[in-house]
């Protein structure tokens, strides 16, 4: 009797965790790749933004075996993946390879560097619509760098001042001091000037018709690829306001339960932040793993610089290593600072960053984007930000240069 009431619990046990599985599905991936032998590895990321800047850690690595690769994933729901050319990641200039793995089997077809556009996505579902749409807006891009091309070609995509700079500085020596004029100038042309009035028409008919064809494509009943769409429009800035009047139309109260519906709503919290919006309170470790909440380290201050900044940001750390100064001369006046580091998996390049770089104001650390607090920030691609703030929490200035900041704080500590 006690073996069989034995072996009973263990069917109840086993048939339990198999229910458990039988919740989500498994999506095969597999593929080839063409003429890439020095490729031998991808990498495989979760969630829309699962690679955002260096932030984030692979959930998987996929050998490239005589050329091919497969991998199985176990989905609790249909989602947008990405996968990354190993070699082109560590170089950090990478062609993502973004897709919707809806079960079944995701095949793909890679081609080598300069050809992306080709790549080849097939499968069923929501990895099936999403590549149609995707594939109609490829096929815009593919025609408008048709035209490109031809425009460079006939010597008339460049402005003629622009293009004589760019001819003359290719015939002088390098160390000369003319190269170094002749530099100079050409760095002062901002991309505008750079361009043709063809080129510029050039572009302007083409967003136009990518423009057109997107919303045309949105402005239907929500599906989990048209919201993938949608939410790639939101990764590095705020989206046209024809395309957030769709979204607060027909997006914003659907498909409540997914990650792609979340991440909309965080980041455009984030890109709409500006002088004059409020401080979004978080918590975070100090690297002695204490919690500390914003909030709670403005007391008392007149004015708050939060420094977001990573041990991998060289810029990030230029900048903040020059406003030690400014902090010297004014924190006690009311001037403080408050960094947090965006790190992954852990803290030791972060210690060491600080340690060579000196910074006297209280670190905390942001690991593996646990909280998200770049894209609530409006910051979700870039490694780092620095956002002022006054003493009620209204932001002052986002990003000012050190000279801006120096003057702001002159300003404000001279009442």
């Amino acid at each position: 009797m006690k073996r069989f009431c034995l072996l009973a619990l263990i069917t109840l046990v086993v048939a339990g965790c198999m229910g458990e599985l039988d919740d989500r599905s498994l999506c095969h991936i597999e593929g080839v790749v063409l003429d890439r032998p020095e490729s031998k590895e991808l990498e495989l990321y979760a969630h829309i933004d699962g690679e955002a800047a260096m932030s984030s850690r692979p959930m998987a690595k996929i050998p490239i075996l005589d050329g091919k690769f497969s991998y199985d994933l176990l989905l609790d729901q249909p989602d947008y993946y990405i996968l990354s050319f190993a070699e082109e990641k560590a170089c950090g200039s990478w062609f993502p390879i973004r897709f919707m793995a809806d079960g079944d089997t995701v095949r793909l077809t890679l081609y080598p560097e300069g050809r992306e556009l080709e790549h080849r996505i097939e499968g069923t579902g929501a990895t099936a619509e999403f590549q149609r749409y995707k594939e109609l807006l490829s096929a815009l891009d593919e025609r408008y760098y048709e035209q490109e091309d031809s425009l460079d070609a006939c010597g008339v995509y460049y402005s003629k001042e622009y293009a004589l700079l760019t001819e003359r500085i290719e015939s002088v020596e390098r160390d000369s001091e003319e190269f170094a004029v002749l530099l100079e100038k050409i760095n002062a042309f901002d991309f505008d000037q750079q361009l043709s009035d063809a080129a510029k028409e050039l572009i302007r008919n083409h967003e136009s018709k990518r423009k057109a064809t997107l919303l045309e494509i949105l402005d239907n009943p929500p599906t989990l690829a048209r919201y993938a769409l949608l939410a790639e429009r939101m990764d590095y800035q705020l989206p046209d306001k024809e395309i957030l009047e769709i979204y607060e139309q027909r997006y914003a109260d659907a498909l409540k339960d997914h990650y792609l519906s979340e991440y909309c709503r965080r980041q455009l919290s984030g890109l709409q932040m500006g002088v004059g919006s409020r401080y979004v309170d978080f918590e975070a470790p100090d690297l002695k793993g204490e919690m500390h909440r914003f909030s709670d380290l403005m007391e008392g201050a007149e004015l708050t610089l939060l420094d977001l900044w990573a041990s991998w940001c060289a810029p990030c750390r230029r900048v903040s290593k020059a406003m030690i100064p400014l902090y010297e001369a004014y924190k006690s006046s009311g001037f403080r600072v408050i960094a947090v580091a965006r790190e992954v998996e852990d803290t030791k390049q972060m210690e060491q960053a600080i340690k060579q770089d000196g910074y006297p104001w209280p670190q905390l650390v942001e690991l593996n984007d646990r909280t998200h607090l770049w894209s609530q920030y409006g910051s979700n691609n870039a490694p780092g930000r620095k956002i002022l703030f006054d003493k009620t929490g209204l932001i002052l200035a986002i990003d000012p240069s050190v000279e801006e900041l120096d003057a702001l704080l002159a300003e404000r500590f001279a009442k």
